[in-house]
C-alpha cells in the first residue's frame, strides 16, 4: 500500500469506527428505548412502515456508486460534473415518481389504515428529501474524504440519541407516538444529508443544476446502465428485509419486531463490515486502476481471513451467551428462543463471511454480477414467502432465518469464485 492510500485509509477507517461506535451505542440504545416509549405493538408496526418506506432508499443507493467510480478513477472534472449533475437528475426524476405511486397507494388503502397515515407520509417526505442530498457522501467517498461523511453520521445519531432520551421522558398521547417516532429517528440524519451538500466544494457543480436529457442522451445510458446494476443489489437487501417482515407481520406484529430487532442485531455487529468497506473499495478501485496487484492480492487475504474470525467469534458468542445478552438488552419486553438466537448468529456468520468478496468486486467494478447473484437470491426468497402467503402456510421465524442463511450460504459461494479467481 503506497503512503498516500495508506493515509486515505488508516484516516477514514479511524474516523469510521468512531462513526460506527457512536452508531453501535445509538442502536443499543434506541430499541429498548422506543419499545419502551410507543410499545412493542407500535414498534412492530413501525418496523413494517419502515420496511415499506424503505423502497425509496434503493433510488439513491443506484446512482450513488458510479458517481464514487468516477471519480476515484479520476476522470476529468467536466466528466465529473456532468455525471453529478446527471445523477442528481435521475434522483428528481424519481422522486417525482415515486412520490405519485405513493400517492395512488395511499388513496387506495386509506380508509383501511387511517392511523397508520401520517407516520407514512413523514416518514416518506423525509425519505424522498434525504435521498436527493446524499450524493454529497457518494461526492466524498470518491475524493478519499469519507471521514468528513463518517462525522455527520455520527453527529446525526447523536442528536437521535439525545432526541430519544428527552422524548422518552414526556407524556405523549397514543395517536402521537408512531409519527413522533418517525420524526426523531429520521429528521436528524436529513439535516446532516443537506449540510453536507452545502458543504461540497463547488467545483463539482456544472452551472446548470440538471443535466438536459436529449443532448446527454450517452451519459444518461452510462449512468442507467451502471444504476441498474447496483439497483438490483440495493433492491435485493430490501425485498428480502422488507418481504421478511411483512410476512411474519400480517399475523403477528410481535413477529415483526422480533425481525425488526435482529436486523438491528445484525447492523449492530456488522458495524465492523461498515467501517472497511466505505473508505476501502473506492482504494480498491484506484488500485486496478494503477495495476497495483500485489496490494490488491493482500486485501483480499486479509480481508477474507478477518471477516471469517470476526463471524466465527460472533456466533460462538451467540451459542453460549444469545438469550442473555438479548434479555439484557431488551428486558423481558420482547423474548427470544434458544433456536431463534442460533440461527441469527449463524446468519450472521455467512453475512460475515461474503463481505470480503462483495468489497473486492465493488472495488473491481464487478456491480452487475453482484446485482444478478443478490436478485436471484431475493427472488428466490420472495418465492418462498408467497408460497406460504398462497397456501396458507404458517411460517415462523426461526424458518425464515433458516431459509435466509441457506441462501446465503449459495451466494458466497457464487461471490468468492469470482472474487478469488
Amino acid at each position: 500500500m503506497n503512503i498516500e492510500r495508506k493515509t486515505v485509509f488508516y484516516k477514514a477507517l479511524s474516523s469510521s469506527l468512531l462513526s460506527k461506535l457512536v452508531s453501535f451505542i445509538y442502536q443499543i440504545l434506541s430499541i429498548p428505548l422506543l419499545i419502551s416509549m410507543i410499545g412493542t405493538h407500535n414498534f412492530g408496526l413501525l418496523a413494517i412502515l419502515m420496511s415499506i418506506i424503505g423502497w425509496v432508499n434503493i433510488l439513491s443507493g443506484g446512482v450513488s456508486p458510479f458517481v464514487t467510480k468516477v471519480i476515484s478513477e479520476n476522470k476529468g472534472l467536466l466528466e465529473q460534473q456532468n455525471v453529478i449533475a446527471g445523477s442528481r437528475t435521475i434522483l428528481v426524476f424519481g422522486s417525482f415518481l415515486l412520490t405519485a405511486i405513493f400517492l395512488i397507494i395511499g388513496l387506495f388503502i386509506y380508509q383501511d389504515y387511517q392511523e397508520l397515515v401520517i407516520p407514512a407520509l413523514v416518514l416518506f417526505v423525509i425519505s424522498i428529501l434525504t435521498i436527493n442530498f446524499t450524493i454529497a457522501d457518494s461526492i466524498r467517498q470518491g475524493t478519499k474524504q469519507q471521514h468528513i461523511n463518517n462525522l455527520f453520521m455520527m453527529c446525526a445519531n447523536i442528536t437521535i440519541i439525545v432526541s430519544i432520551f428527552f422524548t422518552y421522558q414526556l407524556p405523549l398521547a397514543e395517536q402521537t407516538l408512531l409519527p413522533l417516532a418517525v420524526i426523531i429517528l429520521y429528521l436528524p440524519l436529513l439535516l446532516s444529508k443537506i449540510i453536507n451538500f452545502f458543504t461540497i466544494n463547488k467545483k463539482f457543480f456544472i452551472k446548470g443544476f440538471y443535466l438536459p436529457f436529449k443532448s446527454n442522451k450517452l451519459l444518461f445510458r452510462n449512468i442507467y446502465h451502471f444504476m441498474l446494476a447496483n439497483f438490483m443489489i440495493q433492491l435485493s437487501v430490501v425485498i428480502i428485509k422488507s418481504f421478511a417482515i411483512i410476512y411474519l407481520g400480517a399475523n403477528d406484529t410481535f413477529a415483526a419486531a422480533k425481525m425488526e430487532i435482529i436486523f438491528r442485531y445484525l447492523l449492530i455487529s456488522g458495524t465492523f463490515f461498515a467501517a472497511i468497506q466505505l473508505p476501502l473499495w473506492p482504494l480498491i478501485t484506484e488500485a486496478k486502476a494503477k495495476n497495483d496487484l500485489l496490494w490488491l492480492k493482500k486485501v483480499k487475504v486479509w480481508l477474507g481471513l478477518g471477516f471469517l474470525l470476526y463471524g466465527l467469534g460472533n456466533f460462538v458468542i451467540m451459542i453460549n451467551f444469545g438469550l442473555s445478552v438479548f434479555e439484557l438488552w431488551l428486558g423481558k419486553s420482547v423474548l427470544f428462543t434458544q433456536q431463534e438466537i442460533v440461527l441469527a448468529g449463524f446468519y450472521f456468520l455467512v453475512i460475515s463471511i461474503v463481505q470480503a468478496p462483495v468489497i473486492i468486486l465493488m472495488g473491481l467494478g464487478t456491480f452487475s454480477y453482484m446485482g444478478r447473484i443478490l436478485m436471484a437470491e431475493a427472488l428466490l426468497f420472495l418465492t418462498f414467502i408467497l408460497s406460504g402467503f398462497i397456501f396458507s402456510i404458517k411460517i415462523d421465524l426461526s424458518v425464515v432465518l433458516a431459509v435466509m442463511a441457506s441462501l446465503r450460504v449459495v451466494v458466497f459461494i457464487l461471490l468468492y469464485q469470482r472474487a478469488y479467481k
